[in-house]
């Protein structure tokens, strides 16, 4: 078999593994985040350091999910304890990212479900268009375990993004607010509508859970600019019907049921 049909039939895979090593990353930018942004620190400086001991962590220290494993959660400097939660959220970030991929064909160049062959551009801006959503209400889940509220001001630049790109590229959009407009007006009209919706739905849903109530809604708000007011009708109905279970008033985190509604949403739209 010729070499490069070889390197053909593995580039999938060599995406795939590029794609959960990135997710990692990321994921390890959003534990700095969680961290951080309660507490109203720069999320550039200082470099990451135990928060213990404050000694700066080595670089080969912080390698995603592994660094953690080996040092077996704990400070290499104080012996202090490192939470589960760095890790986790760091193998769901990566896995996310793998999973969503797939679904989106990323690593396949084209789209089997596609009503008109989508470019390998087209491809990978829906994909970082949606995770880029599904990023900040990632970050939100952790902030809201953490016991700290979920401040406005964290998804404001997905919020600035998701105005500004479908203007530029309306594909962004899979679902337009009227399917009789044109894609360049839709491009425009797509995203303020439905971060109207997911403002009134968002109101709506908090009022159910009681708890959480701007970070729901901004959520809600974030989900229905870059999915439009369909999808966020739907999910503010599937969070406050799970927040009005037994179990889950128990700990009321409606934002983590959002993103994995969301997610949910993404994969089977």
């Amino acid at each position: 078999m010729p070499f490069a049909t070889i390197l053909l039939d593995a580039l999938p895979w060599l995406i795939g593994v590029w794609l959960f090593a990135f997710g990692g990353a990321i994921g390890s930018f959003l534990n700095v985040v969680v961290y951080r942004v309660p507490a109203g620190i720069s999320l550039v400086h200082p470099g990451s350091h135990c928060p213990r001991c404050k000694t700066p962590i080595r670089w080969s220290d912080n390698v995603p999910i592994f660094g953690w494993l080996f040092l077996r959660g704990r400070c290499r400097a104080c012996n202090g304890a490192i939470s589960a939660r760095y890790p986790t959220v760091e193998a769901v970030t990566a896995t996310m990212f793998v999973v969503l991929g797939l679904a989106e064909s990323v690593p396949y160049g084209i789209d089997p479900t596609a009503t008109a062959e989508q470019t390998v551009a087209e491809l990978w801006g829906v994909y970082s268009y949606h995770l880029l959503l599904l990023c900040t209400l990632l970050a939100a889940v952790g902030i809201e375990f953490d016991g700290h509220r979920v401040a406005p001001r964290l998804f404001a630049p997905a919020t600035i993004a998701g105005l500004a790109a479908p203007v530029f590229w309306p594909y962004l959009h899979g679902v337009h607010a009227c399917s009789a407009m044109p894609a360049g007006l839709a491009g425009i009209a797509d995203g303020p509508t439905g971060l109207a919706a997911g403002l009134l739905c968002g109101w709506g849903a908090s009022r159910v859970c009681r708890t959480g109530r701007a970070g729901l809604i901004c959520g809600l708000g974030v989900a229905g600019l870059f999915l439009g007011w369909q999808a966020v009708v739907v999910l503010a109905v599937v969070v406050g019907a799970v927040c009005l279970l037994p179990a889950a008033r128990r700990r009321q985190t409606p934002i983590l049921w959002l993103t994995v509604a969301t997610f949910v949403w993404i994969l089977i739209i």
